[in-house]
Parts: structure tokens; C-alpha cells; sequence
């Protein structure tokens, strides 16, 4: 600084804070199912290859997964609202099908039913088209028949809770884009 210059004072705009994300990560493509599940639990779920005929159980399976990243259903921007996280299994659901029983693959669990008890309430983002954006996989989708999501861009479908491979829901809300982190 010069001897003698004076400072002067400039006023500097406020920046306006941007809302918190209320997000989750450690959600993980099972390659085993093709399902979504939350990984951050200690704990792998229950994956529904190899629950029926004679027994077995796996847990979901997470290698060649991405971070995947969920927001709750009250955080701004587009997107469908209703999707839980069932402690059960560990798997994403909804209730928005009108499917009669959601199926759980957890063996523990008779009814097979997924449930959402102590699950926030999820938002799964749409973006424009359904074309992938900057962090964002297309080709995710609502299994019309356990009421989970799957990921569409790998032959087969993965394995169905309720049966035989995931099978598309027909109908707008149906397709989904994920981030990754």
C-alpha cells in the first residue's frame, strides 16, 4: 500500500445462500438383480437371486456399481415423489403402481411385503427427453410386477423378486434418471 493512498470501501453484493440438498449417497446397482439399494447400512440386503426354489440367500452385490445419489421428496426440482427405501431388503420402491403387494425378496419375511418403516420419503429426478445429463444414467424403471427399480441397460433385467426378470410399468412416471456422484 502506498503511504498516504485512503481506502476505499466498496460494497460487495450478498450472495444469496442456495437451499442444502437434503441428499443421500451410497446407493448401489446390484449386478445381480439390477435393483437399486442403499449400501450404507453395513449391511448388503437381500437380493432376490437365489431365494427361491431351494432356499438360498444372497445379498445385493455392488461391483461395477457407481455412487448413486437420492434426494428426499421435498427438495426443489422436477422429479416423481413416493419412493422408499425398504428395510427389509435394502432395496427402492414405490407404492405409485397400484401394485396389490410390493414384493420383498427377503426369506425372513413370509408376506414378502416391502415396508417403509424408518425410510425418508425419496424423489427420483427426471431430466428433459430422458437422455442423460451431466451425472445423470437414463434407463432406470419402475418393475411393473415387485413395484422396485431396475436398471434397464444390461441384458437380462435382472432377477424379479416376484418372479422371473423385472418387466417394465407402462405409463408416464415410469422411466427414471439417477446421479452419480
Amino acid at each position: 500500500m502506498v503511504a498516504g493512498a485512503g481506502l476505499v470501501a466498496v460494497a460487495a453484493p450478498l450472495a444469496t445462500a442456495t437451499p442444502a440438498q437434503a441428499s443421500q449417497h451410497l446407493w448401489r446397482w446390484c449386478f445381480q438383480c439390477s435393483g437399486l439399494w442403499f449400501s450404507g447400512n453395513n449391511t448388503n440386503g437381500h437380493c432376490p437371486l437365489g431365494t427361491g426354489l431351494f432356499g438360498w440367500e444372497h445379498p445385493h452385490r455392488s461391483a461395477g456399481s457407481g455412487d448413486y445419489v437420492l434426494t428426499l421428496h421435498d427438495e426443489p426440482g422436477a422429479g416423481q415423489t413416493d419412493w422408499w427405501w425398504c428395510n427389509r431388503c435394502a432395496g427402492l420402491w414405490t407404492v405409485l403402481l397400484g401394485v396389490f403387494v410390493p414384493k420383498c425378496p427377503n426369506p425372513q419375511y413370509l408376506n414378502g411385503v416391502h415396508v417403509n418403516s424408518g425410510s425418508g420419503m425419496y424423489k427420483l429426478e427426471t431430466l428433459p427427453n430422458m437422455t442423460n445429463g451431466p451425472g445423470g444414467q437414463a434407463q432406470w424403471f419402475t418393475c411393473r410386477k415387485c413395484a422396485g427399480l431396475f436398471f434397464a441397460g444390461n441384458t437380462p433385467q435382472g432377477v424379479c423378486p416376484a418372479g422371473g426378470a423385472h418387466e417394465r410399468a407402462s405409463g408416464p412416471g415410469s422411466e427414471h434418471v439417477l446421479r452419480q456422484l
